[in-house]
C-alpha cells in the first residue's frame, strides 16, 4: 500500500504551476501567493503597464493585502489612461480564466473590484462582477521587470504581508525618532478618543430607546462579529428588549431564534431525545407568537456562517443573550454596581464575569441543532469575546450614561478601567496599522494595553482608511508632530 505524502497532497490542493525557464534550468513552482507578492511589490514595468485591451495603467497603490474572505487587495488606487485614480479592490490569479472558475462572477464580495490581475492569460472570457460590470484585466507575464524564475528566487512569499519593511507607511521613518513614551502617550490619547467616539454613538441610542435597549442592541451587534453585525442590529430592532422582559431563558430563546430565522422544523425525527424535547419547547412558544412578527422575521440566508468557529455560531450567541437577560434583566444596574461598588482591582473582572458566567442546559454543550453534545461544556461567550465587549460596549455605555445622568464618578471609573485594561486579542487591523506605523520594530511593550490597541484602530479609521493618496497627503505625521511638541512642553 502506497503512502500519500504531504508533498503529493500539497501539489493537488494548493494551486501551483511548474514554470519552465527558457534555458531549461530547474522548473519553479509558481503559486498564487507568489503572484500576489509580485503584484504587492509591483515587480512590473510600470512605465508601460497596460490592460489586456490596451488601456494604460498607473498603479498609485497596489492596495492592502487582505487575509480574510474576499478580494486579495483592498483600497488599491489605480488610474486608467488619463482618468482620475480610482479606489477599489484588486483580485490576483494565476490564470485569467480563474475569475470564472473560482465563482467570483456571482460573488457579491467582489463587487468593489476595479482590476483583475492574472499572471498568465488563459481563455478570452470577459471578467464580470455579480452586478454585470465588466472589469479591466492586467496580465503580468509579459510586463514583469525580471524573468519569472529570477523573481521566484528573490521573493519569499512566507514573509508577506507583515514581515517586510518595504511596505510600511510614510509615517514609519519619521516615527523612528519619537521616544517610546511619546508614541505610547499618542496611542493612549487616540484610544481615549475612540472610547469617547463610541460613547457618543451610544448616547444617541440611549436617548432614542433607553439604556437597556441600547445595551441589548450593542451587545447583540458585538456578538455578530464583523460579518453578522447588521442582522444582529435588525434583530434587536424587530424584537426589542422590552418584549423579552423577565421571560425564562428558553422562552426568550424561542423568540430570538424565531425572529432570526434559526428555528428548525417542528419535526426533528432522527435527532437525539434532548434535541427533540428542546425544539418542542421552542415551538410551544413560537407558534403562539409568530403572527406577531409576520413580515419582520429574518431569513437564514441573511446570516453569514462560513468561516465561523462552531462555538461562535449566532444561535449560540442568541442563547447567551437569552440567559443574560434571564439572569440580569436590567443590565445597567449591574454595570453601574461593578463600576462604583467593587474594589478598583476587581471592576474589569466583574464586568467580564457578567458575560462569561452564563450556562444553558442545551447550548453549553452543543454547537448546532444537528450536532452531538460535547463531552466538555463550551462557554456561550468566551473570555476573549467578553473582554472585547467590555472594552467596546460596556465601558463606552458607562461613559455615555454617566454623562447623561451627570454622574462623573461613572465616567471616571469607566475611563480608568479602559486605561488599565490588558490588551485584547490582536486582529488584522491592529497588525496592519502597527506595521504601517512601525514596520518590524514595534516596541515589545507598546501594545500590551487595550487602550493602545484601540489607539491604533483610531489612527487607522481616522487616517489610513480615509487616505486615497498612498500616504502622500496623509496628515497623520502632522498630527503626531504637533502631539510630540505639546508633550515636550509638559
Amino acid at each position: 500500500m502506497s503512502v500519500v505524502s504531504y508533498e503529493q497532497l500539497r501539489t493537488e490542493l494548493v494551486p501551483c504551476v511548474l514554470h519552465e525557464p527558457p534555458d531549461g534550468y530547474v522548473p519553479v513552482p509558481v503559486t498564487e501567493r507568489l503572484a500576489q507578492a509580485i503584484w504587492f511589490d509591483q515587480r512590473l514595468k510600470r512605465d508601460g503597464l497596460q490592460t489586456a485591451d490596451g488601456r494604460r495603467v498607473r498603479v498609485v497603490s497596489p492596495g492592502w493585502w487582505n487575509l480574510e474572505a474576499g478580494p486579495d487587495f483592498h483600497r488599491a488606487v489605480i488610474a486608467f489612461d488619463d482618468a482620475r485614480p480610482q479606489l477599489g479592490d484588486v483580485e490576483v490569479h494565476l490564470h485569467s480564466a480563474d475569475w470564472q472558475q473560482h465563482g467570483h462572477t456571482s460573488d457579491r464580495l467582489y463587487d468593489n473590484v476595479i482590476l483583475h490581475v492574472a499572471l498568465w492569460r488563459r481563455g478570452e472570457q470577459p471578467v464580470m462582477t455579480a452586478t454585470g460590470r465588466a472589469l479591466p484585466q492586467l496580465v503580468m507575464a509579459d510586463q514583469l521587470d525580471a524573468p519569472l524564475d529570477q523573481l521566484y528566487d528573490s521573493i519569499d512569499p512566507e514573509n508577506y504581508p507583515y514581515d517586510l519593511d518595504s511596505h510600511v507607511g510614510a509615517c514609519e521613518s519619521p516615527l523612528k525618532s519619537a521616544s517610546p513614551e511619546t508614541i505610547a502617550a499618542l496611542l493612549e490619547d487616540a484610544g481615549l478618543a475612540r472610547l469617547r467616539t463610541k460613547a457618543r454613538r451610544l448616547t444617541r441610542w440611549i436617548q432614542r430607546a433607553g439604556i437597556e435597549q441600547a445595551l441589548y442592541t450593542a451587545v447583540l451587534e458585538a456578538l455578530g462579529f464583523k460579518h453578522n453585525k447588521e442582522p444582529m442590529r435588525r434583530l434587536a430592532k424587530q424584537l426589542p428588549v422590552t418584549r423579552l422582559r423577565e421571560l425564562p431563558a428558553v422562552q426568550a430563546q424561542a423568540l430570538l431564534m424565531g425572529v432570526a430565522g434559526f428555528l428548525p422544523e417542528r419535526t426533528v425525527a432522527g435527532r437525539d431525545e434532548a434535541t427533540r424535547r428542546y425544539v418542542k419547547r421552542l415551538w410551544d412558544v413560537w407558534w403562539k407568537a409568530r403572527d406577531e412578527f409576520a413580515g419582520v422575521t429574518l431569513s437564514r440566508d441573511e446570516w453569514r456562517l462560513a468561516g465561523l468557529r462552531p462555538a461562535n455560531f449566532p444561535w449560540r450567541r442568541l442563547a447567551a443573550v437569552a440567559q443574560l437577560l434571564a439572569e440580569h434583566w436590567e443590565l445597567w444596574p449591574k454595570i453601574a454596581d461593578a463600576l462604583v461598588s467593587q474594589p478598583a482591582s476587581k471592576r474589569a473582572a466583574r464586568l467580564t464575569a457578567l458575560l462569561t458566567d452564563l450556562e444553558d442546559p442545551y447550548w453549553s454543550q452543543r454547537f448546532s441543532f444537528a450536532s452531538k453534545p460535547q463531552s466538555k461544556a463550551e462557554l456561550l461567550i468566551g473570555a476573549a469575546r467578553a473582554r472585547d465587549i467590555v472594552v467596546n460596549v460596556l465601558l463606552p455605555a458607562a461613559v455615555a450614561q454617566g454623562r447623561l445622568l451627570e454622574q462623573p464618578v461613572l465616567v471616571e471609573a469607566a475611563e480608568n478601567i479602559f486605561a488599565a485594561h490588558p490588551s485584547l486579542e490582536s486582529n488584522a487591523l491592529v497588525r496592519f496599522t502597527a506595521h504601517r506605523l512601525f514596520g518590524q520594530r514595534v516596541p515589545p511593550r507598546l501594545l500590551r494595553t487595550a487602550v493602545r490597541q484601540q489607539g491604533l484602530l483610531q489612527v487607522f479609521h481616522d487616517f489610513c482608511l480615509n487616505d486615497r493618496s498612498a500616504c502622500q497627503r496623509c496628515r497623520f505625521l502632522e498630527l503626531a508632530g504637533q502631539f510630540a511638541a505639546k508633550q515636550a512642553t509638559l
